[in-house]
């Protein structure tokens, strides 16, 4: 059954460094088994750090957060194909830094993961993350996440949006259909930390 909210009580604003915690909690929510595979058991950690800094591809300075009656409800990731570009050695430097040594035990995982999700075209804008929690679900609100995500696009230049997604998870397929994303080819498939991965690649032109 759908919630009901009032467009008094929601609010969609830029993230902030602050916002972290909430971030990772909400990550993790949106691809449980695929950030520990990759970044190990300190990812909460890592993903909080990276947040908070400008410049790189988890940064708050791509994410915008959704609240209602002033509880933060949800979160986006997403970033033109120019930032993408920017982003991806600093990224990797602020890996170095808060993983240390153990970011080169996990370059395989990285590179497998790569192959897989998250390599943007030009002229692309990239959904790399999109989470709400389990109480605000039905509620429209990750569609109006997603919806100002393509605003920014737009604004962008970007010719399309473009989201990757585990290729069992029907409720999300749906909903993409529905906001005109449509699926491109087979699965992309990868085995990462002994886990198997299948993601589908979705676009929509904007």
């Amino acid at each position: 059954m759908s919630k009901m909210f009032t467009n008094e009580n929601i609010i969609i604003r830029k993230g902030l460094p602050e916002d972290a915690p909430d971030f990772a909690n909400l990550a993790l929510l949106s691809e449980p088994p695929l950030f520990p595979a990759i970044f190990g058991s300190g990812v909460r950690g890592v993903m909080q750090n990276l947040f908070r800094h400008r410049r790189n591809l988890f940064s708050f300075e791509h994410s915008y957060f959704i609240e209602v009656d002033g509880r933060k409800a949800g979160v986006i990731i997403g970033y033109d194909w120019k930032a993408q570009r920017r982003g991806e050695w600093r990224t990797g430097l602020l890996l170095v830094k808060y993983m240390k040594l153990k970011f080169f035990t996990k370059i395989p995982s990285l590179l497998k993961a790569m192959s897989v999700v998250g390599r943007g075209e030009d002229n692309e804008y990239y959904v790399s993350s999109l989470a709400v929690y389990p109480e605000f679900r039905g509620s429209k609100l990750g569609t109006n996440l997603l919806l100002r995500a393509e605003e920014e696009a737009k604004r962008c230049g970007a010719e399309k949006s473009a989201l990757d997604v585990e290729a069992d998870n029907q409720g999300a397929i749906k909903l993409y259909n529905r906001l005109g994303y449509s699926m491109v080819g087979k699965p992309m498939r990868a085995k990462i930390n002994r886990k198997n991965f299948a993601f589908f690649r979705m676009y929509k032109k904007l």
